[in-house]
């Protein structure tokens, strides 16, 4: 039991188990929707990537829920995005798990975001990749 706790405060003292950080957030192009884009990976390197994604009433902050989320990396000054569509998962209510999205090059991408149900709405979250 000592030996994993010891363990464990090493690797988190290393940064391998930290917890998520946000990397991006945007206002929804209604403006109603806050979305909050989170990593566990800072600063975030070029390659697969998974995030945590949540979404918030502006006002009140509360989740949204009921919503189908899509997303579309995409990197403007490339003008292309990725052939693999990432796997989001619906996880608590307003969050979401992106998972396998292969951000294969550095520099700036979008995450650009499609709701569905209860709420019908977009929004773009700007991301910096290093090496």
């Amino acid at each position: 039991m000592m030996k994993a706790l010891l363990v464990g405060m090493l690797l988190w003292g290393a940064g391998q188990l930290s917890a998520p950080a946000t990397v991006g957030t945007a206002a929804s192009t209604s403006g109603r929707i806050r979305v909050e884009v989170l990593s566990q990976t800072t600063p975030l390197r070029r390659g697969v990537q998974t995030f945590q994604v949540r979404l918030a009433d502006a006002t009140s902050g509360k989740p949204v829920t009921g919503v189908v989320l899509a997303v579309q990396p995409w990197m403007p000054a490339m003008g292309h995005g990725i052939s693999d569509v990432p796997r989001v998962t619906a996880k608590d209510p307003g969050t979401y798990e992106i998972s396998d999205a292969d951000l294969f090059m550095p520099g700036v991408w979008e995450l650009r975001f499609t709701l569905k149900g209860t709420v019908e709405d977009s929004a773009t979250v700007t991301l910096k990749l290093s090496r």
